[in-house]
């Protein structure tokens, strides 16, 4: 008796019948050779988010989000398009940050609500960390953050303290 025993992912219903509630769904690493950006990263600040828009900024948010690029500058560093990338992994399962490490070598990073864990990052949401060099901050969707004075505080903050603004 030879048998096709493999539950299509378009019917997760027939999971529970066979299975239960004790059902964990593991996504294998899978390594891409490329990842749809936005941007030029010339200061390899990178912008993580995930969405099922077609666009990588999902566009209710473009302005917000370039409103907030444009606000870093430095001696060092004048933030525009050019300066920052961004890309959306909503299409990319199986990614890690080893290859997005190899693909945009960042320096800072936001995940714009994105479990970092999920990429073998170990950061929480709302807070930050240096991981193999890169400065680290996860915030919650950038649609949240757009309509909360307090997220958006919180987040400037952040990114002060991620692009050394407090140390002038």
């Amino acid at each position: 008796m030879n048998q096709n025993l493999i539950i299509s992912e378009n019917f997760p219903e027939l999971i529970n019948l066979f299975a239960g509630d004790e059902v964990y769904m593991i996504e294998e690493p899978k390594w891409y050779e490329e990842i749809k950006s936005e941007g030029g990263n010339k200061y390899r600040f990178l912008n993580i988010v995930s969405h099922a828009s077609g666009e990588v900024i999902p566009p209710a948010q473009k302005d917000f989000f370039f409103r907030m690029a444009n606000a870093i500058q430095t001696d060092r560093i004048k933030m525009d398009a050019d300066g920052f990338a961004v890309i959306n992994i909503f299409d990319y399962k199986g990614l890690k940050w080893a290859n997005i490490e190899k693909l945009f070598s960042p320096k800072y990073c936001i995940f714009w609500g994105v479990d970092p864990y999920k990429l073998d990052v170990p950061c929480h949401i709302n807070a930050g960390i240096t991981h193999n060099g890169c400065r680290v901050t996860a915030v919650d969707e950038m649609e949240h953050v757009e309509k909360s004075k307090e997220l958006k505080t919180e987040l400037w903050k952040k990114i002060q303290f991620m692009f050394d603004f407090h140390k002038k």
